[in-house]
């Protein structure tokens, strides 16, 4: 475990040396605080007679739709593409291969540093939101919910990130690698948006976890086929990502 987690801090470090990702953090805290400032103009509307806490109440959850179906799946694609096809491009790949360490570790820690990377995001964009939220007035309540909520999303973001691996063992080129993982997760999306008699089995439309825990209180048996429907894509885009991984050539 000491050698996987030396290499996930220096693939970490790959990802914050690249100074888009600070780029598009800063662009995404703005959108939150942007959608916040609707308050201002629903109040000058109304002359003050809507509430500043009926609006801003949990902005944290009314954010999570946008950050968890665009800006965290793009950055996942964007870091996946960079540790993974990025590096068999331009051949910095070999550096990593060189050292003692094995294909499988090499493998889940660049998944995990993706995976970390909007972890960190997400943990970013719950800040700024929450401060935004108190800030202007609109209390502390959802705090604790969005918090929850956040937390929980992480598990099939993590199953998103093994996808998005996967796909970048299957071609080499980089702009080709981008295009196919967009495609794939839009389509994915769309899927199981308007098709009902698949939605459930397509793992796209789990990505806002917490509506099955927070909220809508469902019989534990009812929620044991949709983890284990997770856990075994996120078993399978592992571990054939690595086997792609493992016969691929630097």
């Amino acid at each position: 475990m000491e050698r996987f987690f030396a290499n996930l801090s220096n693939e970490l470090f790959k990802l914050r040396k690249r100074k888009k990702y600070l780029v598009f953090l800063i662009l995404g805290s703005a959108i939150c605080v942007a959608s916040a400032l609707r308050v201002l103009i629903v109040n000058y509307i109304t002359d003050g007679g809507v509430s500043r806490q009926a609006i801003l109440g949990g902005l944290m959850s009314s954010n999570l739709t946008f950050l968890l179906l665009l800006f965290l799946p793009l950055m996942a694609i964007m870091a996946t593409c960079d540790l993974f096809v990025g590096e068999q491009v331009d051949h910095t790949i070999r550096f990593s291969l060189m050292r003692p360490v094995g294909k499988g570790k090499i493998f889940f820690s660049k998944a995990a540093a993706a995976f970390l990377l909007c972890a960190f995001d997400l943990a970013v964009m719950y800040v700024v939101t929450t401060l935004t939220q108190v800030c202007l007035g609109g209390g502390t309540e959802g705090i604790l919910t969005s918090l929850g909520a956040s937390l929980l999303d992480l598990i099939p973001l993590a199953v998103l990130v093994l996808f998005f691996s996967l796909i970048n063992q299957l071609v080499k080129g980089s702009s080709l690698t981008v295009l196919l993982c967009v495609v794939c997760y839009v389509g994915l999306l769309i899927l199981g948006t308007y098709t009902p008699a698949v939605g459930g089995l397509v793992f796209t439309g789990y990505l806002r976890w917490h509506n099955l825990w927070i909220g809508i209180t469902l019989p534990l048996l009812s929620l044991l086929p949709r983890i284990g429907l997770l856990a075994g894509y996120g078993l399978v885009f592992g571990c054939c990502g690595y086997l792609l991984f493992d016969r691929r050539e630097a």
